[in-house]
């Protein structure tokens, strides 16, 4: 599955978004 997420700052990092994520479930990748 892939998830669009906008509107995030430009200095997030991929794994800001994994962490942001893991708390939902198994994340395979994180990709900004």
């Amino acid at each position: 599955m892939n998830i669009y997420v906008a509107n995030i700052s430009y200095q997030a990092k991929d794994a800001d978004l994994l962490e942001l994520f893991e708390q939902y479930g198994e994340v395979s990748s994180a990709k900004i």
